[in-house]
């Protein structure tokens, strides 16, 4: 069994399955569940910005309840939230798996949790490059920031099977 507590950050790469383990995981805990993306982009758009400030406060507000389940990253988000958070669940997937998902995501279309409401989603082979190349840099970047706060629990999860084990042993 695994204990999360309340209050739980979910980080990974793009397409690494961080939104569809929030909602399942937030049915399971009855915990509210807040997808960084959807609060990141223009609903409607091909996932244009909003502005910075808004976003950071939806996000803020959103951390002070005494129960929540945030995923995704957005580095300049993560002190507040990892200051509150109880549990950090890292998904390890590899950037060819992610870019798969991506490819499978965009060509075969439908919904998927976290998805932005009317977007767009033409294929953008900027994402391509950020899944490569850049994503890995903030990932380290990430694991540096998440290094300072010693009270967080930590779970790694390395495979789709390993967070289907995780969530039977919630």
């Amino acid at each position: 069994m695994y204990n999360v507590g309340k209050r739980i950050c979910i980080l990974g790469p793009s397409c690494a399955g961080k939104s569809t383990l929030a909602e399942k995981l937030g049915e399971k805990l009855g915990l509210p569940v807040l997808h960084l993306d959807r609060i990141s982009h223009i609903p409607g758009t091909n996932w244009a910005w909003r502005p910075r400030v808004a976003v950071q406060k939806e996000h803020d507000e959103f951390i002070q309840k005494d129960e929540w389940i945030v995923d995704g990253q957005y580095v300049r988000l993560l002190p507040q939230r990892f200051q509150r958070a109880d549990t950090v669940i890292l998904l390890k997937v590899n950037r060819f798996v992610s870019v798969w998902r991506f490819l499978k995501r965009h060509f075969r279309g439908g919904d998927w949790p976290g998805k932005l409401q009317d977007a767009s989603d033409k294929f953008d082979w900027e994402i391509m490059w950020w899944i490569f190349y850049h994503q890995p840099l903030r990932w380290q970047e990430q694991m540096d920031l998440l290094s300072i706060y010693s009270h967080l629990n930590i779970i790694s999860l390395n495979s789709f099977e390993e967070v289907n084990t995780f969530l039977d042993n919630i």
